[in-house]
């Protein structure tokens, strides 16, 4: 893993470093015992050993740092060469083994990504064919449905990871499977058994197939008139007259009542409470979430943990508040997709929650000369070192920092196994 230094950061002299700066190591990440090659300077320990390096200048990132190099009087002469001192030879052999590890949490990425990609195909020929052979189309959906329940029932520690999806014109499709998938955290944190788990997934997958009866213009329409609304509010019904008795009830039930809230004031018919079928409540509230984080205009996108705040302080009403409890224990204090600062400075992303532990998700690091497919992967359970410090919005990043970690800005869910 080789790193090149952005050419357009200064660069400063070994003596000139103090605590506080920024720095980026223009060195493989196997020929020194940082965990990342781009960090703040917080101890002097960390001073130290990197005027032990052997490097004679470094690069520097005024914007990220806390304090600036220190005058340098004359220029003493430094060894060339990477050199690492007896005392960090134990973080070297720690750093390697750790290579593994991160070697495997990239194969994960690949294979999620994969599996997404050939998800995404068969949803796409699901909503695709239940307009021809509705009857053919369940058959699939269930097939779909019992494959990802068994990975989230069968693995006690799957959870799921975002993925990079390349696909720019299925927003629809990917709408489908994420609230599928998100539907599915819900269940496996209620326990609820695997044929429900099963019903649930085609539900969520089929849910919002009514809107294939709905002209383009309206639904994409973010301020509907009056009779807009009201046609669109109708995909309710048509979905269930297209799925006809090629479904099981719970499955009709979710695509009637998905957008029906707890408290009575959702459509088509103002059910409220117990009135909704729970599998409809398990999808209204994985629907919103992706509504939210992945809106028809990107401009409108919040992250994950403001779409988590506003369905817990604002919308709370609305959904089923054991049901909402449990997908926010599920997802975490950090849910995947979100931008975040560690304690050492660097940027990173959440990428996959860590089951039984929300304060140590996996993150995916900015290291703006490494190569995205090459990039750092860690898991903070397996660092003593390193915690996230706070979550940050888009607009705190460079367009560079966005562009490596989530270049599409949309979020994409996959299960992903334990040790798979």
């Amino acid at each position: 893993m080789q790193n090149k230094v952005s050419n357009s950061l200064p660069l400063v002299h070994i003596d000139q470093l103090q605590l506080g700066m920024f720095v980026s190591l223009d060195l493989s990440w196997l020929e020194h015992p940082f965990l990342v090659n781009s960090f703040l300077i917080k101890t002097d320990k960390q001073l130290a050993t990197l005027r032990e390096l052997g490097l004679r200048t470094l690069a520097y990132d005024p914007q990220r740092s806390e304090a600036g190099p220190l005058p340098l009087d004359k220029e003493p002469v430094v060894p060339e060469g990477p050199q690492v001192n007896s005392v960090d030879q134990r973080l070297m052999l720690e750093k390697q083994t750790r290579t593994g590890r991160m070697a495997a949490h990239r194969e994960r990425i690949q294979s999620c990504e994969k599996l997404y990609e050939a998800s995404i195909a068969s949803t796409h020929e699901v909503l695709t064919e239940i307009l021809r052979n509705p009857k053919h189309a369940a058959v699939q959906a269930r097939a779909m449905s019992q494959q990802l329940t068994a990975t989230f029932l069968d693995d006690q520690g799957a959870t799921i990871m975002m993925v990079a999806s390349r696909k720019v014109d299925e927003i629809s499709h990917q709408h489908a499977l994420n609230v599928m998938i998100l539907t599915m955290i819900i269940g496996k944190g209620m326990g609820v058994p695997r044929e429900v788990m099963d019903v649930a997934g085609v539900g969520a997958l089929l849910h919002d197939i009514g809107k294939t009866s709905i002209s383009q213009t309206v639904l994409r329409n973010p301020h509907r008139n009056r009779s807009e609304e009201t046609l669109y509010r109708l995909h309710c019904e048509y979905g269930v007259k297209i799925v006809g008795e090629h479904v099981p009830p719970g499955v009709r039930a979710v695509i009637a009542q998905h957008h029906e809230c707890f408290d009575g004031s959702g459509f088509p018919h103002g059910e409220a409470g117990p009135k909704i079928n729970p599998l409809a409540r398990m999808v209204a509230i994985a629907d919103r979430y992706d509504t939210l984080c992945n809106p028809v205009r990107i401009v409108d996108a919040i992250t994950p943990a403001e779409a988590l705040s506003i369905m817990y302080s604002r919308e709370a009403r609305h959904f089923d508040a054991a049901m909402l409890a449990v997908f926010i224990r599920e997802l975490g204090v950090y849910p995947p997709g979100s931008f975040v600062k560690l304690s050492n400075g660097s940027l990173g992303m959440v990428i996959a929650a860590t089951p039984g532990s929300s304060l140590k998700p996996t993150v995916l690091v900015y290291e703006p000369g490494v190569p995205r497919r090459e990039a750092l992967v860690l898991n903070l359970m397996e660092s003593q070192e390193l915690k996230i410090e706070h979550v940050l919005k888009p607009a705190a990043l460079a367009q560079n920092a966005i562009e490596y970690l989530n270049p599409r800005m949309r979020l994409s869910y996959y299960a992903q196994k334990t040790g798979s």
